[in-house]
């Protein structure tokens, strides 16, 4: 057991906005709880506004892809090897690693030892692909939160602890939502490059740089062949920084100078609830789209290295969230070799013209059955961790007993005004300096 533990602090890593999502509303719940909580670790906006003192940039995390990884393998291990000791000289109560798995278990594995409970949110998706991770993940941690349904009689099968607690969004976002007020809320009309006189299609390329950098091409190709079949389509982004919207804006005018881009930094859901269908990179934005309603088509494409090993591992015949959690196909998927911009553009044209009826039905059945209080549940069995592992300590036992809040989002509430901040991309001819509206 760790010395002079800090009963106060807690501490948690994440590599990307899902993670810091998640995060975020953990650490909510865990203030709820815990009035004098204090957080450190390495997270993103959310959890850092949360009160998160994070040790580096979430970003020098992101990076997807085993070549990829290779690339930046001597600063992530740099990274890693600093996290390790700075947690376990702080002595937090609990360790919570939000996915990221191949960093967060080695984490995990080293502050477990040192004597720090260790939770790791987000099971890593060992029934789909390298299955062997399971002692490592037994060896790692205490337990296991997870976000799909039918994971917890998976671990319990290997006689691992693992608590269902749902997706954070699932309760946050509206199970009907208005997307005419979406659009209000960005004032689509007045910052769209071309003003939407048709069909709007979001395009979602990633929150990764490298994956930016390898699928806005597909993208923007596969925006051309949309735009000539059906004239009156505007295209839409949205992306975290302005770094990145920067990253889109010199990609998109090297691809694709003849078509019109409006990027959005931030006001995601209202981006995506704005669209008429989305293009996007296969990840938790799947996830985030088909709780907002909004017809998709999911794509990926990795080095072919990456991909010949990887294809040797999975278990699985689908990727996305949503096809995952349906256990059969509701979205389309173009990965590695289907992933061209003929057959994305023949989707898009697709979702675009017709209603999607069965599709948003299928949507909402989903987000209907995936309700629950994530943040409190992740948090309750967080305490229930803290509280088995210092038995004997009156302070944390005090903690973790105590009764907070537990307030309930109302799912029935409109989604939040956003403060639109737009980097409009134009035509090759403009020469309008990327910049905010001035809203």
């Amino acid at each position: 057991m760790a010395e002079c533990v800090n009963p106060h602090l807690y501490a948690l890593i994440a590599g990307e906005p899902s993670g810091d999502t998640l995060g975020s509303g953990l650490m909510m719940a865990i203030k709820r709880q815990d009035p004098l909580a204090q957080f450190i670790g390495i997270g993103g906006p959310k959890m850092i506004h949360q009160g998160l003192h994070s040790s580096v940039k979430m970003e020098d995390l992101a990076v997807m892809g085993i070549t990829e990884v290779l690339l930046k393998l001597f600063k992530i291990l740099k990274i890693r090897k600093r996290a390790v000791a700075d947690l376990i000289e702080a002595k937090p109560c609990v360790f919570i690693g939000i996915d990221l798995p191949d960093f967060n278990l080695y984490v995990e594995a080293k502050v477990k030892k040192a004597g720090i409970p260790t939770v790791h949110y987000v099971s890593p998706s060992v029934w789909a692909w390298r299955e062997n991770r399971v002692k490592k993940i037994k060896e790692a941690c205490d337990e296991i939160l997870a976000l799909l349904p039918f994971e917890p009689e998976w671990y319990q099968k290997r006689n691992l602890p693992c608590t269902y607690v749902g997706h954070t969004l699932a309760n946050t976002i509206p199970v009907h939502i208005d997307h005419t007020q979406a659009k209000e809320r960005i004032n689509l009309a007045k910052n769209c490059v071309e003003t939407p006189q048709g069909k709007v299609m979001g395009i979602l390329p990633g929150s990764r740089k490298g994956v930016i950098t390898k699928m806005l091409p597909i993208y923007a190709y596969t925006a051309r062949l949309v735009k000539r079949a059906l004239p009156d389509t505007v295209f839409v982004c949205t992306v975290g920084t302005y770094e990145l919207a920067s990253l889109v804006k010199d990609l998109w005018l090297e691809v694709a100078p003849d078509l019109s881009l409006t990027v959005f930094v931030g006001n995601t859901q209202d981006v995506i609830a704005s669209s008429d269908a989305v293009l996007l990179t296969c990840g938790t934005i799947a996830l985030e789209t088909m709780l907002l309603k909004t017809p998709f088509a999911v794509a990926y494409k990795v080095s072919a290295l990456s991909a010949f090993i990887a294809r040797r591992m999975l278990k699985v015949n689908v990727y996305s969230l949503p096809n995952l959690i349906a256990g059969r196909k509701i979205v389309k998927e173009f990965i590695q070799e289907e992933c061209t911009p003929s057959l994305l553009a023949e989707e898009m044209q697709k979702l675009l013209i017709y209603d999607n009826i069965v599709m948003k039905k299928e949507f909402e059945n989903i987000h209907t059955s995936m309700q629950c209080n994530s943040d409190e549940l992740a948090c309750k069995a967080v305490f229930k961790v803290i509280a088995n592992h210092f038995k004997d300590d009156d302070i944390i036992q005090q903690i973790a007993n105590a009764k907070g809040e537990g307030i309930v989002v109302d799912s029935s509430e409109p989604l939040p005004k956003a403060n639109v901040e737009d980097v409009k991309v134009l035509a090759e001819e403009s020469t309008e300096p990327l910049k905010p509206s001035e809203e």
